[in-house]
């Protein structure tokens, strides 16, 4: 309504305080209902349209945003209003409209961060859901949320994590464009959101290890390289006649490169998040605790493989290698510790965010399938899969400083 007498007349009470508003010139001469106490703003039905001028957009607004119930009511209508909720990675913005005038309240220095808002979303560039784009987070000014700030790291990695939102995280987050290439073509996951606090160094050592091992085994010439796999590979028969160090050596060897690659990605993705869980029991401790766990993880479930494939005619015979058991447990802790977060994978060429449940319960499906139908003959061990799966899962609380109930509890 941009008559000031019959604004004035009115007597519009403000939502927040009751404070009767003031009328007030805004920008291009429009005129609005402002409080004196708290300088919140309520613009009637087309008034902030005319205020923020052809970059607002109203449908398109409307179809951004997510609604919840507001606590305010509508000082025209008397109506319970909408808080139309925009998330951003460390926070949100909050806009209460009222659907019945189309009118809009807006916090003192709420109008800039609106501003940035509707522009970007004139832009094309507003944060989705699904899929990946040229997304980019809204600038927000006085009276919202920084966004060019940096999530305060808190003293303890329960702290940390604690504070994470994952709610909004998830819903904002995007991969670029080479990284849904990079995952189309290798079918492997990217995760959504789930910042460390620290960098994961003992994971990053194991990861280099592997690697150099590899590049050794690489260059042995070919009549070198198996009786290499068989001396320090898992052969079943071996192991059970007391070469059980092989339960060690055999998780730091791989067969070929895309074998060494999947295992120190997913390794990785999952490994720096659980490794961060480890840190509270101390500097040295922390790193030392990680790779013990993983260091026992992967003895189990290569004695899982061991056990079940003993008695095979081939494989028994046949030196198991890799870092897959020791992997899939990562994957298992990660999972029990962050059962909130998402991870990106391509189906057929579109991007979607499965829950990790979703994700690793297709995993879990797709092994339990190569045991019925390949059984203890298959080439990938899936015993060494879901036996690590599971010690890892059950192992956790187990390696943690504090209850895993303290993690999740909000």
């Amino acid at each position: 309504m941009n008559d000031e007498n019959s604004a004035l007349s009115r007597n519009l009470p403000c939502v927040k305080c009751k404070e009767t508003l003031s009328t007030v010139k805004s920008f291009d001469g429009v005129v609005v209902d402002r409080c004196p106490q708290c300088s919140g703003t309520w613009y009637d039905g087309g008034e902030l349209e005319q205020v923020l001028g052809d970059a607002f957009d109203y449908q398109a607004l409307m179809r951004t945003v997510s609604l919840r119930l507001s606590e305010y009511v509508c000082p025209c209508c008397k109506m319970s209003m909408r808080a139309l909720v925009f998330k951003f990675q460390h926070g949100e913005l909050v806009i209460d409209h009222c659907s019945i005038c189309r009118g809009f309240w807006l916090d003192s220095g709420e109008l800039a961060s609106v501003k940035d808002l509707v522009e970007t979303i004139r832009d094309g560039v507003a944060p989705v859901r699904i899929g990946f784009s040229s997304a980019r987070p809204i600038g927000v000014r006085a009276g919202s949320v920084n966004l060019d700030e940096k999530p305060l790291l808190k003293d303890s990695a329960l702290d940390h994590y604690r504070s994470v939102d994952y709610e909004t995280g998830s819903e904002i987050g995007h991969i670029g464009v080479s990284a849904y290439l990079f995952s189309a073509l290798t079918s492997l996951p990217i995760e959504v959101f789930n910042p460390v606090k620290e960098p994961a160094y003992a994971m990053y050592l194991l990861i280099m290890l592997n690697i150099a091992i590899y590049i050794h085994t690489g260059s042995l010439v070919p009549d070198k390289f198996m009786p290499f796999m068989r001396e320090f590979g898992a052969v079943p028969l071996d192991v059970l006649a007391g070469k059980l160090h092989t339960l060690v050596t055999s998780m730091f060897l791989h067969s070929n490169f895309w074998h060494l690659f999947a295992n120190m990605y997913v390794l990785f993705v999952f490994g720096d998040n659980v490794y961060d869980l480890f840190n509270d029991h101390g500097k040295t401790r922390g790193p030392l605790t990680f790779v013990v766990f993983y260091l026992i993880v992967g003895v189990l479930s290569g004695l899982i493989h061991i056990i079940l494939a003993a008695g095979h005619p081939v494989t028994s015979t046949v030196p198991v290698v890799g870092a897959s058991g020791a992997v899939s447990g990562i994957m298992a802790a990660y999972w029990r510790a962050f059962p909130k977060t998402r991870i990106y994978q391509i189906i057929f060429w579109y991007p979607f965010k499965l829950p990790i449940w979703v994700y690793l319960g297709i995993w879990i499906l797709f092994n339990i399938a190569l045991g019925l139908f390949a059984g203890s003959g298959a080439r990938v061990s899936w015993q060494a899969h879901l036996g690590g799966f599971a010690a890892g899962y059950f192992l956790l609380p187990h390696f943690m400083a504090f209850r895993l109930e303290r993690l999740q509890a909000r």
